[in-house]
């Protein structure tokens, strides 16, 4: 009766390592994640964006998206950079967009 005793507890301890050992590979598992791949990017709202660089040319209260042409899936990541092209009249003016800061604030030139 003794021996089995032995072996009972020494195959409960055999698996309080395993499963310890489990628990703490799942543990460092899930802090190597990279967040960001878990969670897509937060992108710019283009038409609006248009509509900003339309205005930007155009002038205020002309703000009609005909003729403008900005990226697609543009992220709402500050310090990123792009070029959106506006039709006024027979020539193309380019804008030059760049976001200020993670909420997507904008600072638009024309160049």
């Amino acid at each position: 009766m003794t021996d089995q005793g032995k072996f009972a507890r020494a195959v409960i301890t055999l698996s309080s390592v395993v499963v310890a050992g489990c628990a703490l590979t799942v543990t460092i598992k899930v802090m190597n994640t990279d967040t960001e791949a878990m969670y897509p990017p937060r992108l710019l709202d283009q038409e609006a964006v248009e509509r900003q660089a339309a205005e930007t040319v155009r002038g205020a209260g002309k703000m009609s998206r005909d003729g403008v042409s900005c990226p697609a899936a543009m992220e709402a990541k500050k310090g990123n950079k792009f070029d959106c092209d506006v039709q006024e009249g027979f020539n193309t003016k380019t804008v030059t967009v760049e976001v200020l800061d993670d909420q997507g604030r904008l600072s638009m030139n024309e160049s």
